[in-house]
């Protein structure tokens, strides 16, 4: 049993939970410019500035390598410039393609927004800002991937260990 718990702890260390590789493209704006800030890694960094008032979108297409949750992020600088906006997010049927599915869920927002999401390998998928109106003001999207907790790899050899402890229990028991 000894060398069963060693070979588990062995093959932790040597099991590593990479994150997934994001890839980020922009796909086009309107009244706002758009800039890729951190590109191809398990976060990916965008944003642009409005520098009127009036009415504006910012559209961009991401990529997963692996099946992973992501958490989205659009921030505002200054945040209380922002009006109203309209953020959709869902499957697109390539880059800068159409929505497809069932379309994108829309999300109103009158300020900064977090929500997660899980993205499928190969698929692309549109993050995009419109139906904004706002004054002069930067805006930030950040995507990351979520990563497997490390308690999730210690759970199994404690739980290995729990049915060491009861087998040594009922091998004592019967003796």
């Amino acid at each position: 049993m000894k060398n069963a718990m060693l070979f588990c702890i062995a093959l932790l260390f040597s099991v590593g939970a990479n994150a997934a590789t994001l890839t980020l493209s922009t796909v086009g704006s309107s009244g706002a410019t758009q800039s890729i800030d951190l590109n191809n890694n398990s976060t990916v960094l965008a944003g642009g500035t409005v520098s009127s008032s009036g009415v504006w979108e910012s559209i961009f297409d991401v990529t997963t390598d692996v099946d992973t949750p992501v958490k989205v992020e659009w921030s505002f600088n200054p945040s209380d410039s922002l009006s109203n906006a309209q953020l959709a997010f869902g499957e697109v049927s390539g880059p800068g393609g159409f929505y497809i599915g069932g379309g994108p869920t829309i999300f109103n927002i009158t300020g900064d927004f977090i929500f997660t999401a899980i993205l499928t390998a190969g698929s692309f998928f549109g993050v995009d800002i419109f139906n904004a109106t706002s004054d002069v003001l930067k805006y930030d999207l950040s995507i990351s991937a979520v990563p497997v907790p490390a308690a999730l790899w210690l759970f199994a050899p404690a739980l290995m260990g729990f049915f060491g402890l009861r087998r040594k229990a009922q091998k004592t028991a019967t003796a």
